[in-house]
């Protein structure tokens, strides 16, 4: 059996907007460190030009029985 973790993230989602600071990788590494397998992301909301504004990361371990 497994336990999931959502950490979300503000990724500004406009097409002028960089997203290229790497906070993303930040939190994928530092939930590694605590045991946590990333899975997948889920959109959140979404600019008016069809963006992403923000997701939730999915994070995944096994629960030890």
């Amino acid at each position: 059996m497994y336990e999931y973790e959502y950490v979300e993230i503000d990724t500004g989602g406009g097409f002028w907007i960089d997203n290229s600071s790497g906070a993303h990788r930040e939190v994928i590494d530092r939930e590694a460190q605590d045991g946590w397998r990333y899975v997948g992301y889920v959109p959140l909301s979404f600019t008016s030009n069809g963006g992403i504004k923000s997701m939730d990361l999915i994070f995944e371990r096994e629960i030890k029985e």
